[in-house]
């Protein structure tokens, strides 16, 4: 039998195992799928798809598909909040010197929060970030936020980088994005780290320590 026809029931399988533990059931009957669950069938499916072009396993290909897959289920938003007018005489009321021929990043501030744990015991960590554009540059900055997320061992567990997709030009622009913490988290400790790029190059990294504690308790600890 060709094995790649053993392959595909396989793959199918990872993904359905996947689901099923992603999946809630409604008190009405109905299942409804949530962010990470449709992150590891699509994640699967294209690991899969992958695998199978370069000749390689393809359950194999599932499972690592499926795992980057989760990281689709971030949420993330950006939205301006303030006009070029309104922070530019801001900040020259603060002598800061505005530059006449670019925009430039002149402050990147995150705050965490969390929220209320789910049914299941999972609960989202919110990260809301405030950015500072100034000048009078007609070229408009590529700007990015990074987030990583590290265990208590400063093994990086995931990893994310969104495009400010608001920014038009200088103003003031707010970012809010979230990630679950799932249930077996908790007495561990990570580290939350999000950082502002502006152009390809980093402009501030700010860092948290994220202790998650029993009876759904999260500590929060600003590092930098």
């Amino acid at each position: 039998m060709n094995a790649k026809l053993v392959q595909r029931p396989i793959a199918a399988a990872v993904a359905a195992a996947l689901l099923v533990s992603a999946c809630v059931t409604n008190p009405d009957g109905s299942i409804k799928m949530d962010d990470r669950a449709k992150g590891a069938l699509i994640g699967a499916v294209a690991g899969c798809a992958l695998a199978s072009a370069s000749g390689s396993d393809c359950a194999k290909g599932a499972v690592v598909g499926a795992a980057v897959g989760f990281l689709v289920g971030w949420y993330f938003e950006s939205k301006k909040v303030a006009d070029a007018k309104q922070v530019n005489a801001e900040y020259q009321k603060q002598k800061v010197a505005i530059p006449k021929k670019e925009i430039t990043p002149v402050a990147f501030s995150s705050k965490v929060t969390q929220a209320k744990p789910d049914a299941k015991g999972d609960q989202e960590v919110q990260i809301t970030s405030s950015t500072d554009l100034i000048g009078y540059g007609d070229k408009v900055p590529e700007v990015q936020q990074k987030y990583a997320i590290y265990d208590e061992n400063n093994k990086l567990v995931e990893e994310k980088i969104e495009k400010l997709t608001a920014v038009d030009g200088a103003g003031r622009y707010q970012t809010n994005s979230k990630f679950t913490k799932p249930a077996n988290a908790k007495g561990k400790n990570y580290t939350v780290k999000t950082a502002l790029i502006a152009n390809n190059k980093t402009y501030k990294e700010n860092s948290y320590k994220v202790s998650f504690q029993d009876g759904g308790a999260v500590m929060l600890a600003s590092v930098r």
